[in-house]
Formats: structure tokens, sequence, C-alpha cells
């Protein structure tokens, strides 16, 4: 029981630092693949504690760290996913919708109140063809680009994508 007590009070410390260096770091998508290296990272740390304390005849506290290696590399594999999401969040918003055989995809950028729109025929791959400024009003968000003016209300439906009257019921994407 007294080790079982120990595994979480670490778990509860690791959890602790864990977050607060994800969120120092502010992971961008950009950096995902750093998680190939951080997990395993946590994991040796761990198990180099764990070595350390077993030469130096502590037994148990080895036997604990051995067991945080799995339970922190599993903490550090989902905060870090939870980082980037964070980021994503903080930096745009983004809407999908499908026309016929066509997924569209809309982003708000939060920071310079501009916007982009993608469009994919098949899963994996995606073609930019709109870019333009936007606006709130009312909170509605008024899209511009070139000579197209578009709107989302507040129920995410996109107003004017190909006539000026076409209103299009998009799905939120969350992170």
């Amino acid at each position: 029981m007294k080790t079982l007590y120990k595994i979480l009070g670490l778990t509860v410390i690791d959890f602790g630092l864990i977050w607060l260096w994800v969120y120092q770091m502010d992971p961008d998508p950009s950096v995902s693949i750093g998680i190939i290296l951080l997990v395993p990272f946590v994991f040796v740390l761990n198990l180099i504690i764990a070595a350390v304390l077993f030469f130096t005849k502590k037994k148990e506290n080895s036997r604990v760290f051995f067991i945080n290696s799995v339970i922190a590399s599993i903490m550090m594999f989902y905060l870090f996913g939870e980082g980037i999401d964070r980021h994503q969040n903080r930096t745009l918003e983004s809407w999908e919708f499908n026309k016929a055989d066509t997924t569209y995809t809309l982003i708000r950028w939060k920071n310079s109140d501009e916007f982009s729109m993608t469009y994919s025929l098949r899963p994996g791959s995606s073609w930019g063809f709109l870019d333009g400024t936007c606006k709130n009003q009312n909170g509605n968000w008024i899209l511009k680009a070139d000579s197209l003016t578009m709107t989302i209300d507040k129920k995410d439906n996109l107003i004017g994508f190909r006539n000026p009257v076409d209103t299009i019921k998009m799905n939120k994407i969350e992170r």
C-alpha cells in the first residue's frame, strides 16, 4: 500500500512538471514529430533514476520509478497532444463542410483577422484556393476576398459561398 501511495504521489508531481514543461513549450503542429524524442526521453530519465536508486540499495523506490517510467511516458504523450490542441485553439478556429465529393475547410486566424479556405477531393490532400480578411460584426464574421463577401453567422452557417443567398451549414472543428 505504501508503494501505491508513492506511485500516486510521483504521478501527481510528474503531471505538474510535464504540464508546466509543455505549457512553456507551447507546441504547434509543426513540432509534433518531437513526441518521438520526448516520450523516450521521459521513459529513459525515469529508468536512469530507477537504476541509480537500485544501486544505492533503495530497491522499493527503484521499483516506483520503474513503474513511473511507463506512467510518465503515457502522460507525456497525452499532455503534448493537449498542448498542440491548446495552441491551435488559441491561434485559429475552423469549420468544415461537404459539397458533392469535395470537403471544404475554412480557417479563421485569430491573431491576424485573416481567413483561408481549402478543398480536398480525398483524405490526406488539400489545396488552398481562397484567402482574405475577416471582421466581426454583431457576432457574425464577415469574410472578404477579392470581390467575394461571405458571412459566418452565429449558428456556423456560411452565407454567400457560391452565390449571395447560398447558405451552408458548417461543422465547427473542435480540438
